[in-house]
């Protein structure tokens, strides 16, 4: 589907050159933050069901790249005394090699204020040439907290975060050390009769939760870090196989038992059942999520509904945030005290060996 050929308007009207340079970004077309709906029908579609390919949400991005060749050095032609050429093989040069990768795309967005906002990366294509990637119109997401550690890189879409107002961005394009810009309109579903102020008012509330998601995140990578330097300790208790260390071995199992419960009490119990399943207690990180699908699905005026949830998600991290303050400023301290006093050295002492 041809949805854009600006990139063909410019190739035809600047020539081929354009895709000479190592990066170049084209104009793109406005963005819409679109509403969208479940059409009538069923809700799942299945075989023998035949749908339309809608065009893609968010901002369309088409950009060329052209990865430098790297130059060969010629062989080195020299001639013998018999009059015959001897080609020598080539010698590696010991210089630095160039630290310049051309492995990946970036794209970066600032706002009208020069924030930037979000960070896309992706892997480099293969080939020279056109291509297009997409940006979901969304700012950069805080990480969610979790148990495990979190892996490297979001890359792709860029989404997951709040959806970022009506108005103009910049987007830069960095391919090895090249870079090039353009510039971005975002419009609202000219659809949708929201107001302005309304639109702000909802992005604000949205912004003032994804804080407290961030505060939730700091809170689990600390508990997640604590029960690894108390898995640490258990496993050289275990190790030395010494019988004068019950009593560290009991508060390494209770400092254990506490990080899982303050863990239980953050995210819920861990389920391990199969399927779709739903905890029926609710967590303060799951207050947030809640809040976050009222005030974000809603276009209307801030309703009673929106600020009870979201004091709701206010208050069950306010409660989080002091359950944690308070372990770290009691328990983990003597803990710790307790646990730098004792011997785990892995040297022990060797007697002479005997002839």
């Amino acid at each position: 589907v041809l949805d854009d050929i600006r990139p063909l308007r410019e190739l035809a009207t600047s020539g081929a050159s354009v895709l000479s340079n190592t990066v170049k970004i084209f104009a793109t077309p406005n963005a819409y933050l679109a509403v969208r709906q479940q059409p009538t029908g069923p809700r799942f579609d299945a075989s023998a069901i035949y749908n339309g390919e809608n065009r893609q949400a968010g901002a369309l991005i088409s950009f060329a790249i052209n990865k430098p060749v790297e130059k060969k050095e010629a062989p080195i032609v020299t001639t013998a005394k018999s009059g015959k050429k001897i080609t020598d093989p080539i010698v590696e040069k010991k210089e630095m090699k160039s630290t310049v990768k051309y492995d990946s795309v970036k794209l970066e967005i600032f706002n009208a204020s020069g924030v930037l906002i979000n960070t896309i990366k992706q892997k480099a294509p293969e080939e020279n040439g056109l291509f297009r990637m997409t940006w979901g119109l969304n700012e950069k997401a805080e990480r969610n907290p979790s148990r495990d550690k979190p892996r490297e890189g979001r890359g792709g879409f860029g989404g997951g975060g709040t959806s970022v107002l009506p108005g103009t961005y910049k987007l830069r394009i960095s391919f090895g050390d090249q870079k090039d810009s353009t510039s971005l309109v975002v419009k609202a579903d000219p659809r949708i009769n929201a107001s302005t102020a309304v639109t702000e008012q909802r992005y604000a509330m949205l912004k003032d939760l994804q804080k407290l998601t961030a505060a939730a995140t700091q809170a689990t990578d600390r508990l997640r870090e604590s029960l690894e330097i108390v898995d640490e300790y258990e496993k050289r208790i275990k190790d030395t196989k010494r019988t004068d260390l019950k009593e560290v071995t009991d508060k390494t199992k209770v400092m254990k038992d506490s990080i899982n419960a303050l863990f239980d009490f953050v995210l819920g119990k861990v389920d391990k059942r199969q399927g779709i399943v739903r905890s029926p207690d609710p967590t303060p990180v799951s207050y947030i999520q809640t809040a976050r699908g009222y005030i974000g699905r809603s276009t209307d005026p801030i309703s009673d509904t929106d600020k009870r949830v979201y004091k709701q998600a206010e208050d069950k991290i306010n409660e989080m945030v002091n359950r944690i303050n308070k372990f770290y400023t009691s328990a983990w301290p003597e803990y710790r005290a307790i646990m730098e006093k004792v011997n785990l050295s892995p040297f022990k002492d060797y007697e002479p060996i005997e002839r």
